[in-house]
């Protein structure tokens, strides 16, 4: 059988910090919110939409009824 050493490394980290791992993590983290955000933009924009088109329609519906007072 073939016993394998396991050797621990020797020094320290380097002394400069790694800024391609920093602004990946960075770049990452802003693409979620950004989707996030378009998601939410959109949702309001539908339902902004949507409630335009109802006061629409019930603006037309108002002119559409007859304006006889006696039916209430």
């Amino acid at each position: 059988m073939i016993a394998f050493s396991i050797t621990q490394a020797v020094g320290s980290p380097p002394a400069f910090p790694n800024y391609y791992v920093l602004f990946w993590s960075l770049f990452n983290l802003l693409v979620l919110i950004a989707v996030i955000a378009g998601i939410v933009w959109y949702l309001k924009k539908q339902s902004d939409y949507r409630r335009q088109v109802v006061s629409k329609l019930d603006y037309l519906i108002a002119l559409l009824e007859p304006n006889n007072p006696d039916n209430k």
